[in-house]
């Protein structure tokens, strides 16, 4: 845990991205459920706050865009996909009062679609800006003459 980060502004900010990421991802399965079940909105808002506050929490251990650390695109995707689904499950345990109280087959199922929403968030973030190739122009001078080439 480094309690150093807690003064830090980048890391606020950082932390607080991934937080927002992490709870907007919980609260989107359990708003597709409520158009099935009857899913009550404090119910998604607390899922979401958990998953907020689990982030933060998770988010103390480090975060390696604000330590400077350039990690393979692979295994930032693995490590945030992983947080994300036990940070939904913790979202989706939290209201129970015993462990037999939890519709496990939801919260798992929820779960598993914040994982994957964490993921394609992760995919469409690092995708480049304007995808289509650029036209590579060069001009050559000789004897005075502008020539322009295209490839």
């Amino acid at each position: 845990m480094h309690l150093s980060n807690l003064t830090s502004s980048a890391w606020w900010k950082n932390a607080a991205l991934r937080a927002l990421y992490t709870a907007v991802a919980i609260a989107i399965p359990y708003v597709g459920g409520s158009l099935i079940a009857d899913i009550p909105w404090l119910t998604i808002l607390s899922a979401a706050a958990v998953g907020f506050l689990a982030s933060l929490a998770t988010s103390l251990a480090g975060l390696p865009e604000t330590a400077g650390v350039n990690l393979p695109w692979w295994l930032a995707a693995l490590e945030r996909t992983v947080k994300t689904f036990f940070q939904a499950l913790a979202a989706g345990i939290a209201p129970a009062v015993l462990f037999t109280d939890v519709d496990w087959s939801t919260v798992v199922q929820a779960s598993a679609i914040a994982a994957g929403l964490s993921l394609l968030r992760l995919i469409l973030a690092t995708l480049p800006a304007d995808p289509t190739p650029q036209l590579a122009v060069s001009t050559i001078v000789i004897d005075g003459r502008t020539d322009i080439e295209g490839d």
